[in-house]
């Protein structure tokens, strides 16, 4: 079902983008001056009188077949400085208009023209720039004193004598790519910016380097930032403040990532040759984004530089390749390809990876279970691709269309040594999403966008065994699709407004198909939400008060039911060095991931994304608020934040439990109360930093005893420290994470199994009372870059666990197969594993 999805989508979008392309052939479509007017003679009957010499080779835009002659010669004067002078009824005379000389502008970044750009003279508008970027300018008029105005882009302040009106004097303007204003240009390392509003902003293609990572893995790279935990070392699992991974909002040019790792979360799923980048935000977001009661991991590819257009990359994982094509002066492609190399090699990296994740799985379970002889035979796979076009019109509206598709594929086949026989085990995770965005601008001050979006997400697993004729099949499917309107109108030169209205419908399919007794399980669930959005951004004439105070109102058609969301953000500039913030977000979440059975999906993926029913499983709110500080100066960054969290509704089912909770679906809330602080110094070309951050985190669960105990994520502190030399070809990054271990529940050694005869149970004690050990790990990287004339090598390597630490990130306990005896299962952390790699870009 999902494969048909899967081409009916990628069909439509191919279709979409020929269709678009047509349009702009025919809207854009360029002749020579010489042939146009040789085309008029014979339709209209006239003869055009000038010298060939001076319009050899000239090009301009075809007017449309229905305009008149004169329309269609004063749509030609429009894009040249013409005069068409009617000798007779039928003989027409071609002039340059020699009392005016000519600018073309053009965008700084990509070479194409642009339309629509504002000239003013003594304070007064003289014209726009036409379909070619050009405008005619009277020669009493003195260039120096022109000013140009475009709302997305801004102009170099260069001026430079005026050339002959044949050979149009150019001007470059810069897109404007920075509204905001950035507070921290290197934020832990290059690429890595932090914004007014404590947002950050990180662009890969922009990165040094930090410790362990060999590519831009931005998800990877949230690990440093403070607040952000992940304890079992996967993106698949990245707590910030306390909460759980599903609590994140994990956005693709708007829509949602149901899928964001591969290989079962241990590196990202985004493709780091892609040109992004990335909105890291903790509280305080904007009122346009829904979901994610902990965060939000906004990451769009409309906004970036292009330094090389092709890329190709091959590392110990995957050979990946990218390349940016300029269809024409309107529009563009960036198509890139990842795919794995671990079908037909098992590298070093290979191989830790592999010990990392299949712990406390079924394919573990196999190996060490020595009694049946069985052995097991396992290939990994996974690929993703992307597609980006976008398009300009003449007026300056845009049109992008995007398309990323993501997948994993494990296949491993169980062998019973004595007979051979042999079946197989499949595992299949897919992501689908697709993005279709146009924007007008009305004028300078008021532009509108409307956007379409969809993500189609499929985990299927199908197990059987040797030992058995049962076989299972296990399904989760989500649907999501979204419509947004977004108007934004400057008010003044202090006030923005910007209001909206979103309407999504998310539909969930959980199957599980049972043989040998025939048992199937199906549901699905369906919930339409409309949103109302209204925002509004201020920022004081000395610009050190910048404020942003929102609101949206949900409206959940299946429950009847509004809840209404306020968000602020104040920034305020105190002086040279120091600046505040205070922050406070309401949010709901109605999807939330569960765990049913610690082995569904052959225990490697083992939790299913769900629906809020208000009933089971209710919506989830989140309140938070925030003040904090940033000083910088002379090279020292220090920030702080102090916040206060509350999340309500969330199900016992979401957080992992395996202890005397995992198989209870109760609902309660968790709190937390965090401080986090960041120092920063930089010498030269090296730069040291270290984080630190501490919680309390507490569950409340109300119908059970206690009802008030540790939350399964409180890490009560952690940290992540680091230095780096960089040089324009040399990158050294040395640095790692330490924090306290994570809680555990222990069992009641001198009885640990109650009724052991009846009914037997592991005798728990309190839950999350104990800890693990703390965790330490130090990594490395290092790269390097040749720069040739019209291209450049990078290779470079890296070290995860440089020192082969030996850490827990995991404890449980449970009842062996006998029931009689309890087994203590203890999943390790990665161990020392390297990683290298060599790309090319041209």
């Amino acid at each position: 079902m999902i494969k048909n999805k899967f081409r009916l989508n990628s069909f439509f979008v191919v279709i979409l983008i020929l269709i678009s392309y047509n349009v702009q052939a025919q809207s854009q479509e360029k002749i020579e001056l010489i042939v146009l007017l040789n085309e008029f003679e014979e339709d209209y009957s006239v003869n055009f009188n000038y010298l060939y010499e001076d319009f050899v080779n000239t090009e301009v835009i075809r007017p449309s077949r229905t305009n008149s002659l004169v329309e269609a010669l004063d749509f030609i004067s429009y894009q040249f400085p013409l005069e068409f002078t009617f000798i007779s009824g039928s003989s027409i005379s071609v002039n340059y208009n020699k009392t005016v000389y000519c600018l073309s502008f053009f965008n700084a970044r990509t070479s194409k023209s642009i339309p629509g750009v504002e000239v003013i003279y003594d304070n007064q508008t003289i014209g726009y720039s036409n379909p070619m970027g050009r405008i005619f300018i009277d020669e009493s008029i003195n260039a120096i004193e022109l000013q140009f105005a475009h709302p997305n882009y801004y102009d170099t302040g260069v001026k430079s004598s005026i050339q002959n009106i044949d050979s149009c004097k150019t001007l470059y303007l810069f897109p404007e790519i920075e509204l905001d204003e950035v507070l921290i240009k290197e934020y832990l390392t290059k690429g890595i910016s932090l914004n007014p509003d404590n947002s950050l902003e990180i662009i890969p293609q922009e990165f040094g380097v930090l410790p362990g990572l060999i590519n831009a893995d931005v998800l990877h790279s949230l690990q440093y930032v403070p607040g952000i935990v992940n304890t079992d070392e996967t993106i698949a699992q990245i707590n910030v403040r306390g909460g759980t991974h599903d609590q994140n909002l994990v956005l693709w040019n708007g829509s949602r990532m149901y899928q964001t790792g591969h290989f079962f979360g241990m590196i990202s799923a985004i493709n780091p040759l892609i040109n992004h980048e990335i909105k890291v935000i903790k509280n305080g977001s904007s009122a346009f984004y829904n979901e994610g009661v902990s965060s939000v991991i906004d990451i769009s590819s409309r906004k970036h530089s292009q330094e090389y257009n092709h890329k190709l990359q091959l590392d110990f994982l995957s050979a990946n390749a990218s390349a940016f094509l300029e269809l024409n002066r309107k529009s563009n492609l960036q198509v890139a390809l990842r795919r794995s190399l671990t079908d037909v090699w098992e590298s070093p990296t290979y191989n830790g990876f592999t010990d990392k994740v299949f712990q406390n799985t079924e394919i573990q379970d196999l190996l060490q279970d020595n009694n049946n002889r069985i052995t097991t035979q396992q290939e990994l796979k996974f690929f993703d691709v992307s597609l980006q076009y976008d398009y300009e019109f003449d007026s300056g509206d845009q049109l992008n269309v995007d398309v990323l598709a993501i997948q994993n594929e494990l296949t491993f086949d169980e062998v019973l040594e004595t007979t051979q026989e042999q079946k197989r085990n499949d595992f299949k995770q897919r992501n689908f999403l697709a993005n279709l965005n146009y924007k007008t601008d009305w004028s300078d001050k008021h532009s509108s966008s409307i956007a379409f979006n969809a993500s189609f997400y499929e985990l299927e697993a199908f197990n059987q065994s040797v030992l058995s004729s049962q076989e299972l099949l296990q399904t989760n499917q989500v649907v999501d699709l979204k419509f947004s309107f977004r108007d934004s109108f400057q008010l003044s030169d202090r006030f923005y407004l910007n209001n909206g209205y979103q309407f999504s419908e998310v539909g969930v399919r959980n199957n599980n198909e049972v043989t040998s007794p025939e048992v199937i399980l199906r549901a699905k669930d369906v919930l339409r939400t409309h949103s109302g959005v209204s925002e509004l951004t201020y920022t004081s004439k000395d610009e050190k008060l910048r404020a942003r105070v929102g609101v949206r109102a949900n409206y959940y058609d299946g429950f009847d039911e509004v809840r209404w969301e306020p968000r602020f953000n104040f920034s305020y500039q105190a002086n040279r060095y120091w600046r505040w913030n205070l922050l406070g977000e309401i949010k709901n979440q109605t999807l939330t991931q569960v765990i049913d059975q610690q082995q569904d999906f052959l225990g490697v993926e083992k939790r299913r994304w769900i629906l809020a029913d208000e009933e089971n499983f209710p919506i989830i709110n989140n309140q938070q608020i925030e003040a904090g500080f940033n000083f910088n100066k002379k090279g020292w960054l220090l920030q702080g934040s102090l916040y206060h969290k509350i999340v309500e509704g969330i199900s016992s089912g979401s957080q992992g439990f395996q202890n005397q909770l995992e198989f209870l679906q109760i609902n309660g809330d968790y709190e937390v109360t965090g401080v986090e602080v960041l120092v920063q110094k930089r010498i030269d070309n090296f730069n040291f930093w270290a984080n630190f951050s501490v919680m309390d985190n507490t569950y409340d669960f109300n119908n059970f005893n206690p009802q008030q105990f540790a939350n399964n994520f409180e890490i009560t502190q952690s940290s992540a420290f680091g230095t780096s030399y960089t040089t324009d070809e040399l990158k050294l990054s040395l640095g790692g994470r330490y924090f306290a271990g994570r809680p555990t529940t222990e069992i009641d050694s001198e009885n640990p199994i109650l009724t052991p005869e009846t009914n037997p149970r592991l005798n728990f004690l309190s839950p999350n009372e104990s800890n693990l050990e703390d965790y330490l790990q130090i990594n490395f990287t290092a790269t390097y870059q040749f720069q040739l004339s019209n291209s450049s090598i990078k290779t470079g390597f890296s070290i995860l666990n440089l020192f082969n630490s030996n850490n827990l990130t995991q404890q449980f306990f449970r009842l062996a197969d006998s029931n009689t005896s309890v087994e203590n299962v203890r999943i390790k952390s990665l161990e020392l594993t390297p990683n290298a790699f060599i790309s090319i870009q041209f």
